[in-house]
């Protein structure tokens, strides 16, 4: 980029932010816009589908069910419709902030019912992530980690939090530098960019106020569908030393986890304290909001799961 253009844009950017305390719209948006968010979703989700290695490791691909394995393309099914019940529980408001218009969407219509893509990857990894433009990815070995609908559902609102929030977009205009953004939108594509940074963009700690933010939007969605909001609690605290599983309370001056699948967020102890609280003031009741709400055949989450083989 000529030194030119980047006057040009760094003056702009100084006028959006001088005014952003006055309710204009997000900085961020004018360096990314929704409709590049999208773009850049359809990109990752691309390098993916073909094993590239810059986003997926050796032996990673994306799981595709049998249609012949009765149990496989239930399990499937269910995690399905689990995100989309998540899906339906956005605001309008947030959906309205997301969604690009037009021809934006890749020759499709842009609705909540065709924006959202949830995959899984088959995978060693005990992970997910969420990549802007509404793309969601849960490694297979998570999965099993789950010990209830309940859990599921949580980290499929949260994942689903971080993009109505726009956090990877935050980070990536924080972190990355405006610079290379606007070089890849304006030059090489974002395709460039997303083959140079990998998936350490998307997988790299988003900041605690992020995560907060994207814990307390899992329970606002699974509070509104009506399936206990207790599974992220649950999950969180699952191998905590701390946890006292009669009151739900977790001590953080004593925190430390076995299991602390996402490494690099908050202390697994404080998230689990905070969810509690929410649910408590919430008046969630086990017939309300029940760990367990859908079936198949009689056959819960973890049944499902496992038959499943994951």
């Amino acid at each position: 980029m000529s030194n030119k253009w980047k006057l040009f844009w760094a003056a702009s950017l100084a006028f959006v932010v001088l005014f952003q305390a006055c309710g204009m719209h997000s900085w961020e948006e004018t360096i990314i816009s929704k409709a590049d968010e999208k773009k850049m979703g359809r990109e990752y989700d691309s390098l993916i589908r073909i094993g590239h290695k810059d986003v997926m490791a050796a032996g990673e691909s994306i799981f595709i069910p049998n249609p012949n394995d009765q149990a496989q393309m239930n399990f499937y099914n269910f995690y399905q419709e689990r995100a989309k019940e998540i899906v339906n529980a956005i605001r309008p408001k947030d959906l309205e902030a997301l969604l690009p218009t037009g021809n934006e969407c890749n020759k499709k219509k842009c609705t909540k019912d065709n924006f959202f893509e949830f995959n899984l990857i088959n995978s060693k990894q005990v992970n997910a992530f969420a990549v802007p433009g509404g793309y969601v990815y849960f490694y297979t070995p998570i999965l099993k980690e789950f010990k209830s609908e309940s859990e599921l559902s949580c980290v499929l609102a949260h994942e689903v939090g971080h993009i109505v929030m726009h956090h990877s977009r935050e980070r990536m205009v924080k972190q990355v530098g405006v610079s290379i953004i606007i070089d890849a939108l304006l030059g090489d594509g974002i395709g460039g960019l997303l083959a140079s940074l990998g998936t350490s963009i998307w997988l790299m700690g988003h900041s605690q106020e992020n995560e907060f933010e994207a814990d307390s939007l899992g329970f606002y969605y699974t509070d509104k569908i009506g399936i206990s909001s207790r599974g992220l609690s649950h999950f969180f605290a699952r191998g905590l030393k701390s946890y006292d599983h009669d009151t739900g309370k977790c001590d953080e001056k004593k925190e430390g986890s076995i299991l602390d699948v996402f490494s690099t967020h908050p202390p697994s102890c404080e998230r689990v304290n905070r969810n509690r609280n929410l649910v408590l003031s919430s008046g969630q009741t086990e017939k309300s909001h029940p760990l367990n709400k859908h079936h198949i055949n009689g056959k819960y989450y973890s049944d499902l799961v496992e038959a499943a083989g994951f």
